[in-house]
C-alpha cells in the first residue's frame, strides 16, 4: 500500500469517480466540475492511497490565501475524502490525514478547514469554531426592506460586471483572496450549491451612476428535490442593498425559502435582516491550528491594527504536549487545543485563564474569519 500526492491526471480522474460514487447521485455534476481545485493536477496537492496500483482511498487538499484586515494567512482546506467500500475499517484514512498534517506544515501554511466534524478529524486536534448566525425567510413573512436610493437598478450579473465585482469582493475586510478569474471559476464551478442540488444566481445593484452597490451568489433549485432550501452563498458590498437584492431573488425565481448565513463579525447585514428567525451555532466544519505560534506571526498586522500595544506584548507558544502557552502583560495560561481555537476564533470564548489575562486577550481577539462554506468551500 502506498500513500502520496502529485497524482497524474489519470489518477485524479480515478479519484473524481471514486468520489461520484459515494458522493453524487444522477442529478448532480461530478464532483471534478465542482471542485476542480481538489482534483488539479497543476496544484499537485490532493492525496491518494493505492494497493497495487489501484487507488482507493483519497482526501482532496487545495490551498488558498485568507485575507483579515492587512493580515495574510496561507490555509489549507480539506473535502472530498472517501475510500472504497472493500478498504473501510482498515485505517487508511487515518494515515493519509497524517500525510496532509505533515504536508501543510511543511508548506507553512496557518490552518486548516475540514468540511466535516466525524472523529477521524477530532482526533487528529480538529474542533469546531465560531459563530454563525442563520437566519430564515420563508414565504409569507416579511423580508426586511429599505428603500434603495433613486435610480437604482436590480439585476443579474452582466458579462461587462467582472471588474467592478472584483472591486466590491476585495473590499470586504475577511475574505478569501480571489482574483477576476476565481471569482469567475469558483462561481461557475457552483462547489457547495451542487451538493444541495442549487444553482448559482449572481444578482447585483447598480446605482444611477453605473457603480455596483452591492453582489449577492444566491443558489436556488434546479432540482425539484434539492437537497436544502435555496442559500445566500456570498455576498458584498454595502449591507444596506441586501435587502433589496434578496427581496429581488425571491421575486424572479420564485423562491419559497431563503437561508442567509451571517457570520458574527458581519455585524451591518445581521442588523438589515433583524426580525428574520434566527439560529447561530458554530461554522459548518472544523478547523486544525498546524502551529499557534505561526498563526499568530500571520495574524499580527491585523492583530497590530485593533490594539498595537498587546500585540506587540502576546507571545504564544506550542508545548509538547500540544498545549498552548499563552502571555501577555505578565499573565499566563496554558490551554488546551480546544481552548486555543476558542481563544482565536470564538465570541464567547471558553478557557481557562485568569481573568485579567481574558480582558487582554478579547481587545485582539476573535479573528473576524471568513464563512467556510461561500465560494471557496471544499
Amino acid at each position: 500500500m502506498e500513500i502520496r500526492c502529485l497524482l497524474t491526471q489519470q489518477q485524479l480522474d480515478e479519484a473524481a469517480k471514486l468520489s461520484d460514487s459515494i458522493f453524487r447521485d444522477s442529478e448532480q455534476v461530478s464532483m471534478q466540475a465542482a471542485f476542480p481545485g481538489v482534483f488539479s493536477e497543476a496544484l499537485g496537492q490532493s492525496y491518494g492511497a493505492f494497493d497495487n496500483g489501484k487507488l482507493v482511498s483519497f482526501m482532496g487538499l487545495v490551498p488558498a490565501v485568507l485575507r483579515i484586515g492587512e493580515a495574510r494567512l496561507p490555509i489549507y482546506s480539506l473535502g472530498s475524502v472517501c475510500t472504497h467500500p472493500d478498504y473501510r475499517g482498515q485505517g487508511k484514512a487515518s494515515e493519509i490525514l497524517t500525510k496532509i498534517l505533515e504536508h501543510i506544515d511543511r508548506a507553512g501554511a496557518s490552518l486548516l478547514l475540514v468540511s466535516g466534524g466525524r472523529s477521524l478529524y477530532t482526533r487528529a486536534g480538529c474542533c469546531t469554531y465560531g459563530q454563525v448566525h442563520r437566519y430564515l425567510w420563508e414565504e409569507g413573512q416579511p423580508l426586511p426592506s429599505r428603500p434603495v436610493p433613486e435610480g437604482t437598478v436590480l439585476r443579474e450579473l452582466a458579462p461587462t460586471d467582472w471588474f467592478r465585482l472584483y472591486e466590491l469582493a476585495s473590499s470586504r475586510r475577511s475574505r478569501y483572496e480571489q482574483s477576476v478569474w476565481d471569482l469567475a471559476g469558483l462561481i461557475h464551478a457552483e462547489a457547495l450549491s451542487t451538493c444541495y442540488k442549487l444553482q448559482h444566481k449572481v444578482l447585483v445593484a447598480e446605482n444611477a451612476e453605473g457603480d455596483l452597490l452591492t453582489f449577492a451568489v444566491i443558489g436556488v433549485p434546479y432540482s425539484d428535490t434539492p437537497k436544502r432550501e435555496p442559500h445566500l452563498i456570498e455576498w458584498g458590498g454595502a449591507a444596506e442593498g441586501m435587502p433589496a437584492l434578496l427581496s429581488y431573488a425571491i421575486r424572479t425565481y420564485g423562491l419559497k425559502k431563503l437561508n442567509i448565513p451571517v457570520p458574527w463579525h458581519e455585524d451591518k447585514l445581521a442588523a438589515e435582516l433583524a426580525g428574520l428567525p434566527c439560529n447561530t451555532g458554530k461554522a459548518t466544519g472544523t478547523v486544525y491550528i498546524v502551529n499557534p505560534e505561526r498563526l499568530l506571526g500571520h495574524m499580527y498586522p491585523y492583530l497590530k491594527s485593533v490594539d498595537a500595544g498587546a500585540a506587540d506584548s502576546l507571545r504564544i507558544t506550542r508545548l509538547e504536549d500540544g498545549r498552548t502557552s499563552v502571555a501577555l502583560d505578565g499573565w499566563t495560561a496554558e490551554l488546551t487545543v480546544q481552548e486555543t481555537v476558542s481563544m482565536f476564533f470564538d465570541p464567547a470564548p471558553e478557557f481557562q485563564a485568569p481573568e485579567e489575562l481574558k480582558k487582554r486577550l478579547s481587545a485582539l481577539f476573535p479573528i473576524p474569519f471568513p464563512y467556510d462554506a461561500g465560494l471557496n468551500y471544499v
